[in-house]
């Protein structure tokens, strides 16, 4: 039987951050990817969907200063992360993304797998300044994302 999530290859750039000193409405997870890599990472999602536990890891692009002004912020980064694991739990809930050593780990289920796919989808066509939930709890966290610089149409 083919294993299509093995036969999945990166492309595009991707890059997440969480800013050093957010004020209230900046906290949690910073996503922003160019179309590629946003279609590359929904095709990555859809071979995942529906089938057994599985992961692939992502190569992240450093998050320079163009990349953090998009959100009109003006913070910093905190921390650099090189790698991203998308791991897929069939038995998963939520959404979590998580440090581990020098390494991001994002796990998605079912529930949520879809919703994060939009997402993607969204910043794909040039769409950003929006955020998804990372569960149905009342304090869920919320994960913003946001275009690529000179990339996407807003860009």
């Amino acid at each position: 039987m083919r294993n299509w999530v093995n036969e999945w290859v990166q492309q595009g750039r991707l890059c997440v951050w969480r800013y050093a000193d957010p004020r209230r409405g900046w906290r949690g997870w910073h996503l922003a990817a160019d179309p590629v890599g946003c279609r590359s990472v929904r095709s990555l999602l859809d071979r995942m969907h529906g089938g057994d536990s599985c992961y692939r890891t992502l190569t992240l692009e450093p998050v320079t200063d163009a990349i953090l002004s998009v959100p009109n912020y003006g913070g910093k980064a905190l921390g650099r992360f090189e790698k991203l694991r998308i791991a897929y739990l069939p038995e998963f809930e939520e959404l979590s993304l998580s440090p581990e050593s020098e390494m991001l780990v994002m796990t998605v289920g079912p529930p949520r797998l879809r919703k994060l796919a939009a997402a993607f989808a969204e910043v794909e066509v040039g769409l950003g300044d929006f955020g998804i939930v990372t569960s149905d709890g009342r304090k869920a966290e919320r994960w913003m994302f946001w275009w690529m610089l000179n990339e996407n149409i807003r860009g």
